[in-house]
This record gives structure tokens, C-alpha cells and sequence, in this order.
């Protein structure tokens, strides 16, 4: 009498445990910020966590060609990755108001960093000082 219930509890453990890995789940998305974890090499400590953002936020925008990046490349060459879809001009126009820093088209990506990190850290220190 208890060798059926045996047998039922065994069979569904064990499509519990197979039905896993059949029916797993697909891939969520990629996951930008360890895409573009290489630019943290590029950068100095105080600044590495500010490259690492703005480079993920920048590879929503071109995708994978954000493996390409480097320091001294320029918004309009960051733009021309994403083809027809954005402009350097939106690039600044982004860069202004989300940081409030200003840029042009020949500013390289190091200097949106260095910006953006000087504009962070006199923010914490004017919250610090208030």
C-alpha cells in the first residue's frame, strides 16, 4: 500500500528536478555594467565608478560596439556606433541635463567623466557642508 505513494512522490520529485532544466527560463538582457567593467582600467580609482556608469548607460544606446571604447574617444564617434539612430547633439543635450556638465561634439569621453565626477563630488561635499 505505501510502495504507490513512494513511486508517486519519486515520480514527482523527480519532474520537479528535471522540469527545471528543461524549462528554464531565457536570458534576461545583457548586463551593460559588467560589459563595460574594462573602462575601469582605463580610469583612476576616484573616477572608475563614474566611467563604469556613464559607459553602461552609453552601451544601452550603441550596444556591443561599446567594446570598442576608449578614453579618448569623442561624443560624435560614440555617436556614429549607434548609427542614424542618435546624434552627438543628443549626446550633449543628455550629458546637460542629467549631470548638468556641458560638452561638445570633440569632447572624449574621459573629459565627460572627469566632469561628471568633479560635478559628484562637489554635490557631496555641498550636502556634507548644508
Amino acid at each position: 500500500m505505501n510502495a504507490p505513494i513512494f513511486l508517486f512522490l519519486a515520480l514527482i520529485l523527480l519532474l520537479m528536478t528535471f522540469g527545471r532544466v528543461i524549462f528554464r527560463t531565457g536570458p534576461k538582457g545583457n548586463d551593460w555594467a559588467l560589459e563595460v567593467a574594462f573602462i575601469r582600467l582605463e580610469f583612476p580609482p576616484e573616477q572608475r565608478d563614474v566611467a563604469q556608469q556613464l559607459a553602461a548607460g552609453l552601451a544601452e544606446i550603441v550596444g556591443m560596439k561599446i567594446k570598442q571604447l576608449k578614453p579618448g574617444h569623442n561624443l560624435s564617434q560614440i555617436a556614429e556606433w549607434a548609427g542614424a539612430r542618435i546624434d552627438a547633439r543628443d549626446l550633449i543635450t543628455l550629458f546637460l541635463v542629467a549631470f548638468d556638465v556641458s560638452c561638445n561634439p570633440n569632447t572624449t569621453f574621459a573629459d565627460v567623466v572627469g566632469k561628471v565626477a568633479e560635478r559628484k563630488r562637489s554635490r557631496e561635499v555641498s550636502m556634507i557642508g548644508a
